[in-house]
């Protein structure tokens, strides 16, 4: 299967951006947010499967880790010795499943995304709920740019895989206005990763790509750079060997 993607910045420590359910690497919001994060990282922006440009059908995070994966060895091969990833939303479950099942990275960034895949009640998920179980929603749906799986393939919950990510370095960010996924969600990730890790909370930072600001970027490198600082060569080959 074809990602599509690009690369800016000149940067020492390489970004894989995993964008959200809807999203591709040229959505105006989201190339300006990469533009932002730019100036502090080399950023890897691509389309994840079944969305934009690249191939496949989307699973909602289930298999679109093996997309980070793909991306973050490229990465690796133009010669960063440091990568991390970020991903929002159904990204921030596939930087979960990939820095877990995969592993290779420095740092993980996962943004606004459950901890459990079911018993969300707000309307944003019903309604999506409505459109990916019905023909005629799912081509709604590949009008706005996504060709979704059906049935949804089943995984792990996002909670329990967090957990073997460590040693490496996880951020989990969640905004307090999230109309898709509660707090609460971040706070359960938090709480079941392990050790190095931080919780960010943001006031008016919405859902996934509603809190990606130039601000945002700046408190990003802020919270990830003493992070990567933590790592040394040997856990760095622990987390490729796995």
């Amino acid at each position: 299967m074809r990602l599509t993607g690009h690369r800016l910045g000149t940067g020492p420590t390489a970004l894989v951006f995993a964008h959200g359910f809807l999203g591709w690497h040229r959505k105006p919001r989201l190339v300006e947010f990469q533009e932002a994060l730019a100036s502090r990282f080399s950023v890897y922006g691509f389309d994840l499967r079944g969305h934009g440009a690249s191939g496949g059908e989307s699973s909602f995070g289930t298999y679109e880790y093996l997309d980070v994966d793909a991306v973050v060895r490229r990465a690796r091969s133009d010669g960063f010795r440091q990568v991390l990833t970020l991903g929002g939303s159904m990204g921030g479950i596939a930087v979960i499943r990939q820095a877990a099942l995969r592993g290779g990275v420095d740092a993980v960034v996962s943004a606004s995304a459950p901890a459990r895949w079911r018993g969300h009640r707000t309307s944003a998920v019903r309604r999506l709920t409505v459109l990916t179980r019905s023909k005629a929603g799912r081509g709604l749906l590949r009008v706005a740019g996504a060709r979704v799986a059906h049935p949804w393939p089943e995984a792990e919950d996002p909670v329990d895989l967090v957990g073997r990510i460590a040693p490496t370095p996880v951020v989990i960010v969640h905004g307090l206005e999230d109309h898709y996924f509660d707090v609460e969600q971040g706070w359960m990730l938090y709480r079941a990763a392990g050790e190095p890790k931080k919780l960010l909370l943001s006031s008016g930072f919405g859902h996934a790509e509603d809190g990606y600001t130039a601000a945002f970027a700046k408190r990003l490198h802020s919270a990830v750079t003493p992070l990567l600082a933590l790592d040394t060569p040997d856990s760095t080959r622990r987390r490729a060997s796995r």
